[in-house]
This record gives C-alpha cells, sequence and structure tokens, in this order.
C-alpha cells in the first residue's frame, strides 16, 4: 500500500486542479477571515467561523470531491481493475488514495492551528477532540467518496453526483444550524458535518456554540458523546455499504 500511496501522491502533484482543491482551497478563505477578524477584535464566533469553513472546505473538496474524482478515473481507466490482479489487496487499493488525504488534513489542520494561535486566538481545551474531528471526518468523508463512486460514471459525472452530499455537509454546519428551527435543526444535527462541526467545537473552544460558556477538559468527552456515535455510525455505515456497490468495472 506504501508504493500506492506514493504513486497516489505523486499523480496529485501532477495535477494542479486537485493541488489547488487539496491545498490552496482550504486555506485561503478561512485565513482571510483570520486577518479581516484580527484588524477589529478577533472573537470566539469569529475563529470559530474560520475553523468551521476551514474544515467544510478540507473536508469537502480536498479528500471527498479529489478521492470521488480518483476513484471514478481510476475505474473508468481500467487501472483498478488492472492493480486486482496483482499483489495488493481490494482494501489497500481502495486505502491506497486516502492517505495523501489523510496526510494533508494533519499538515494543514497543524497549519490552520497555528496561525490562529499566532494571532491570538484561544488555546484549544481538548486538543484531541480537534484531532478525531478532523481524522474522523477525513475517513467519514473518504467513506462518502467510496459510495457516491458507484454513481458516478467519469470525472466529469463527479460535479453531479457530488452535489447531494456537498449541499448535506452545508447544511450540517454550526453557523447555518443556528438559524434553521429547532425542529429541523435536531435533524441536521444526525449528518455527517454536523458531527465533525461539534466535535471541533468541543474541543476547541468547550461547547458546541461559541462564544457561550465552556467546559471542562473532562466534561467535554461526555458532551462528545452522541457527536462521536453519529461519526462512528456514519463511517461504519458507508464503508459497509460501499463494500457492497463499489464497482471495480467501468459504467456502461
Amino acid at each position: 500500500m506504501t508504493a500506492l500511496s506514493r504513486a497516489e501522491f505523486t499523480l496529485l502533484g501532477r495535477n494542479r486542479v486537485l493541488l489547488f482543491n487539496a491545498i490552496v482551497l482550504p486555506l485561503l478563505l478561512p485565513i482571510a477571515l483570520l486577518i479581516v477578524g484580527k484588524s477589529n477584535e478577533l472573537t470566539e464566533v469569529v475563529v470559530a467561523g474560520a475553523l468551521e469553513l476551514f474544515v467544510l472546505i478540507l473536508l469537502v473538496f480536498m479528500v471527498f470531491y479529489n478521492m470521488l474524482s480518483i476513484y471514478a478515473t481510476r475505474r473508468d481507466e481500467l487501472v483498478l481493475k488492472r492493480l486486482r490482479t496483482g499483489e495488493s489487496s481490494d482494501v489497500q487499493i481502495l486505502l491506497g488514495p486516502a492517505v495523501p488525504s489523510l496526510i494533508l488534513t494533519v499538515i494543514l489542520g497543524l497549519v490552520v492551528s497555528a496561525v490562529v494561535l499566532a494571532f491570538g486566538g484561544p488555546v484549544p481545551i481538548n486538543a484531541l477532540l480537534v484531532a478525531v474531528a478532523l481524522l474522523g471526518g477525513a475517513a467519514l468523508f473518504a467513506a462518502l467518496a467510496l459510495i457516491t463512486s458507484a454513481f458516478t460514471r467519469n470525472a466529469e459525472a463527479a460535479q453531479i453526483t457530488s452535489l447531494p452530499v456537498i449541499l448535506v455537509a452545508m447544511a450540517g454546519s454550526a453557523m447555518l444550524r443556528e438559524v434553521l428551527p429547532e425542529s429541523f435543526s435536531r435533524v441536521v444535527e444526525l449528518t455527517p458535518m454536523a458531527a465533525v462541526s461539534d466535535l471541533l467545537n468541543l474541543g476547541w473552544f468547550g461547547t458546541t456554540t461559541p462564544g457561550e460558556a465552556s467546559l471542562g477538559f473532562a466534561a467535554t468527552f461526555a458532551e462528545a458523546t452522541m457527536p462521536l456515535v453519529v461519526m462512528l455510525a456514519w463511517i461504519v455505515g458507508s464503508l459497509l455499504i460501499g463494500r457492497t456497490h463499489f464497482r471495480w468495472e467501468p459504467r456502461s
């Protein structure tokens, strides 16, 4: 799998569009928001908005959309079919494209965290939950890419088939949930991005609603139970569905 992951890194470096989506796009808008916020007053709400925007772009475009395009393209070009004739197992073949995304998630997460702290933002209350939000979110959206690829003929079709996941992810952001009716907001809390957002805010600010009273380090673990369960349910469910419906042959 190391060779497959190394090959994916090489291919990523050669594709300017995917490289832009993977590195520049997740950093550009959040850091710009932090710069604007620093010129006025860098409140928890501003930092939370920048962090959530970063994670949303990171998971949707760098992880989900890039991996969806990779799976669809590799299948359409018969690369996946040829790889199955080699020594690599099916799991290794499918995990290979995910490794660069996970590594970049860690690197970009550290970069944004350093920028927040350098600008005078608050220190995370529970860094472990922040890490779980990032890595768990990357695993979750990678699994969603696996499912969506089953219905995606090629990289061009990914622009259409990715829309439902993108819209659901946007609906799950904490900023949008605050303006939704309470009954609808409770349903949206069960979506993938909502779980990631709640874990991120709990880890960084000690509350799911930045600006309100914060919980202590130990109390954040208890509060994180529900979003953790939601995240795990989505990961396990997505992998099980993906295992059943993933296509190795090009779609006719």
